[in-house]
């Protein structure tokens, strides 16, 4: 097909996908909608893509128009007049694409575009579609997971047993970033080394630069009852606004999770990666425990929530209760 259209916010994999078609960049015209901040603007932009849309390269031996950054597609924030003009756009698309010349090819990409639109309909008959991210927490995870060991492998590496998730839970799914941290723990280990292990991640990996605070750090130093892992995992998080209200339920899910987890059950909102590293949690952990930190953060969360308490001191006060063994102060 001569329309492609690739969505979504991992950058790295727009343009990796992008350049396929674009190769060695002969006869590439590029409109870059990341700062069209308003309705001007953005139409302007639709009528740079329009007119270069709907000029055939003549005797060049190739054109290719790469609109990118349209952050206003329908899914996205643009007004009325902008979402017309898209719409009429994506029906001169639909009626062109099958007449264009084989050595012209049209690019849009953007970080968002709702499927039952009326343009992505349009588009999707005639163009080659192309969605990456989205989909559940654990899902872009588990992907990331993959990505991660491709990136690897095209380095000559390979993550040992289990290895791969951590490198994710600190780096996380951001494909830029994950093959910056391949390439960096290469340099690391050297030209000889095949194996990538926990120790290697925990020397040289660093988060990437698009990645918010881990809250998975938190709560498996909870689940291994390591009191200082969790309060410097906290330390993050702890300026955001409503940090009582978000922290005391995550905390209380997590303990929820682990009683239902050590009742014999898998909860199922849980996948089942989390599930089999929480369960290594609950030898450490007696049933009549996690039932008693659960009602305490419950109780905790309605206070704040609230507004009785100020709970930003209490979250740390009822996580290292909770962590700390029977018998020990």
């Amino acid at each position: 097909m001569s329309v492609h259209v690739i969505v979504g916010d991992d950058d790295f994999l727009i343009d990796e996908t992008a350049r396929r078609v674009v190769g060695d960049g002969v006869g590439l015209e590029l409109i870059d909608s990341m700062t069209a901040t308003n309705e001007d603007l953005q139409l302007a932009d639709l009528r740079r893509a329009d007119e270069s849309f709907s000029t055939p390269p003549f005797l060049d031996p190739k054109k290719v128009t790469w609109w990118r950054n349209v952050h206003f597609l329908p899914g996205g924030r643009s007004s009325e007049g902008v979402k017309d003009a898209l719409t009429k756009f994506s029906e001169k698309i639909a009626a062109l694409a099958p007449t264009m010349p084989p050595n012209q090819h049209f690019i849009l990409s953007g970080p968002r575009l709702l499927k039952t639109s009326t343009f992505a309909k349009n588009l999707s008959a005639v163009a080659e579609m192309a969605y990456f991210g989205g989909g559940k927490p654990w899902e872009q995870r588990q992907n990331a997971v993959a990505r991660a060991a491709e990136l690897a492998a095209a380095e000559g590496l390979a993550f040992t047993a289990g290895v791969a998730e951590k490198f994710v839970a600190v780096v996380g799914t951001d494909s830029r970033s994950l093959m910056s941290e391949v390439k960096k723990m290469r340099t690391y280990l050297g030209p000889k080394a095949k194996k990538i292990e926990a120790k290697d991640v925990d020397a040289v990996t660093s988060p990437g630069a698009k990645d918010e605070p881990e809250i998975w750090a938190v709560t498996d130093a909870i689940g291994r009852r390591d009191a200082a892992a969790a309060i410097a995992a906290l330390e993050p998080f702890a300026l955001m606004n409503g940090f009582a209200v978000f922290m005391s339920g995550v905390i209380e899910k997590f303990f929820r999770q682990l009683v239902d987890l050590k009742r014999g059950g898998i909860p199922e909102d849980m996948n089942p990666f989390v599930a089999k590293k929480n369960s290594a949690f609950l030898a450490k952990w007696s049933l009549l425990e996690l039932r008693a930190a659960r009602a305490r953060f419950i109780a905790l969360r309605e206070k704040v929530v609230s507004g009785t308490v100020a709970g930003d001191v209490l979250v740390v006060t009822e996580l290292l209760r909770a962590v700390r063994r029977a018998g020990k102060r």
